[in-house]
């Protein structure tokens, strides 16, 4: 690193160029997080899909349920609607200052990629900043990969896999695929090549699909759902003029509607039409041939000891035994990061899309938009989580989900149109005047939102572990109340201290680390 930048460095945006509707978002959003994230400081994280706790009643039962349906999915989709602009802020400033961008960029998220790791492995599995760091990878392969690399990546991939000890490396050629097919919908100037990747290998999935049925197999789902994906993306790409500025937006809504709406299918089909007919066999975790309804059963388990083994640690272990536990688990939860490529990087487009579309740098323009998005977005994504509390609330014990993927699956559908209703409703306020006006006061508390985050795990740490203070299990509406008082408290610090210094203390190591340069931190007299 160096002490000053040449003439040719790409260098981090100095505080007084930064969109403060962005900072009161990402502060809006991480109250949010703060809320959501609190509960799984007092219950196994391995249990975050199950819904609300059977067992509660009165005010828990109603923080809990509110938390659940008002918050929950909503504000970690702000904040990675807020990564991709991020993301399209700062390629538009490389390109404005005709620097490249991809150095910096790859630093960037290398550098939240290891504050993620750190922060799950020392103080909580939780973390999103590991699927962020690998989102954002994924974004960068869609914008700037060629497909020699795509190819040698998949052909890497196949080979890895075979090795012992690399099989996680398969799991790695889907999102792959994914990326690269995207990246040809985003960039290709072509009318038919993106409907030609799209169409024909969705064509040969289908009709393996029904293959399978046919076959007896029943093992169709993954096959059918996929699919069906590349083949609709294929003909709406096809009957509808793409202007690459509104690409991004399509995409995004397309991925992430197809998503929720197939797992949507599935779970209804499974709900209201039980199939009773044969079965596939797949292969468990030892190697045994087992039938898909002990597969079922097998994931339960699996699911049900690793949450009996946080819960041990996290009452009854040190320090020592927690870390130990998280490493032991690391390897199948980077397994799992590859289903949040698809579903954060739908979200990362949308963002992306309000900054080359101009509606977030000149919000004043844009009331009449933000009006019926804040109506229609919130009136329609809390509604449809509140209709799907119709059909259940939590996952019931037992294999048997009771109707709860579907309404789960409704629930996370209508959390993109929720958070865009939460961050249009946020802005007309920083627009307007009046009380409501005074959100821009969260500004301070979202320029520091990395180094609060992570504070925010250390306190809930040290308070409910059994290395802190062990008030794991506290009631649910003491647990929003300590986050609310923490949110408060981190809100004082972040004016005290950005009075005093131009960024957060995280925030100047992951700019110094990006820009390989070491930015002022002390504001001038």
């Amino acid at each position: 690193m160096t002490s000053s930048p040449s003439s040719s460095t790409f260098v981090p945006i100095p505080t007084h160029d930064r969109l403060d509707a962005l900072d009161v978002l990402r502060g809006f959003a991480l109250i949010g997080i703060c809320i959501a994230n609190v509960e799984f400081f007092n219950r196994p994280v391995a249990e975050s899909g199950n819904g609300i706790p059977a067992g509660l009643h009165g005010l828990d039962w109603l923080t809990a349920f509110l938390v659940a349906y008002v918050v929950s999915g909503k504000f970690w989709t702000i904040f990675s609607l807020l990564f991709g602009m991020g993301f399209a802020l700062m390629l538009e400033r490389s390109r404005t200052a005709e620097r490249p961008f991809l150095p910096a960029y790859g630093r960037r998220i290398a550098v939240l990629g290891l504050f993620g790791l750190l922060h799950y492995l020392l103080l909580w599995s939780g973390d999103i900043l590991i699927s962020y760091a690998i989102g954002a990878l994924a974004l960068m392969l869609m914008l700037f990969a060629r497909a020699r690399w795509l190819i040698g990546a998949l052909a890497a991939c196949f080979l890895l896999a075979q090795l012992p000890g690399f099989g996680f490396a398969g799991w790695l050629v889907t999102p792959l695929v994914f990326t690269g097919l995207v990246g040809v919908y985003l960039r290709s100037e072509q009318r038919a090549l993106f409907p030609l990747v799209a169409i024909v290998p969705g064509s040969l999935m289908l009709l393996a699909a029904m293959l399978d049925f046919a076959g007896g197999k029943g093992d169709m789902g993954a096959l059918l759902a996929i699919g069906a994906a590349l083949v609709l993306l294929g003909l709406l790409a096809w009957g509808f003029d793409q202007p690459e500025r509104a690409r991004p937006l399509r995409a995004g809504v397309a991925i992430f509607v197809l998503t929720y709406g197939l797992t949507s299918l599935d779970g209804a089909v499974r709900h209201f039409a039980p199939q009773s007919g044969p079965v596939s066999s797949v292969t468990s975790a030892t190697g045994e041939q087992t039938d898909a309804a002990s597969a079922t059963l097998l994931q339960y388990r699996e699911r049900t000891a690793r949450s009996i083994e946080e819960k041990q640690v996290l009452t009854n272990g040190g320090y020592a035994d927690a870390v130990a536990m998280r490493l032991g688990h690391l390897e199948a939860r980077m397994r799992d990061e590859t289903g949040f490529v698809v579903v954060g990087v739908s979200v990362f487009l949308v963002g992306v899309w309000f900054v080359r579309s101009g509606v977030i740098a000149n919000a004043g323009r844009h009331v009449r938009l933000f009006q019926r998005l804040a109506v229609g977005g919130i009136g329609f994504g809390v509604g449809l989580g509140l209709l799907s509390s119709l059909i259940s609330t939590g996952r019931p014990p037992g294999v048997d989900d009771g109707g709860y993927d579907l309404a789960n699956a409704l629930m996370t559908l209508g959390s993109l149109p929720a958070s865009l209703g939460y961050v249009a409703a946020v802005l007309l306020a920083l627009h307007g005047s009046g009380v409501l006006a005074r959100v821009r006061m969260l500004a301070p508390f979202g320029r520091m939102a990395l180094s609060n985050y992570l504070m925010q795990s250390l306190v809930f740490s040290l308070l409910f572990y059994a290395h802190g203070l062990g008030w794991w299990g506290i009631c649910r509406s003491e647990q929003v109340g300590i986050a609310l008082l923490l949110c408060a408290l981190q809100i004082v610090f972040s004016h005290w201290w950005l009075a005093r210094f131009q960024y957060g203390p995280l925030e100047w190591v992951w700019r110094a680390l990006t820009y390989l340069t070491w930015p002022p931190l002390r504001r001038s007299a």
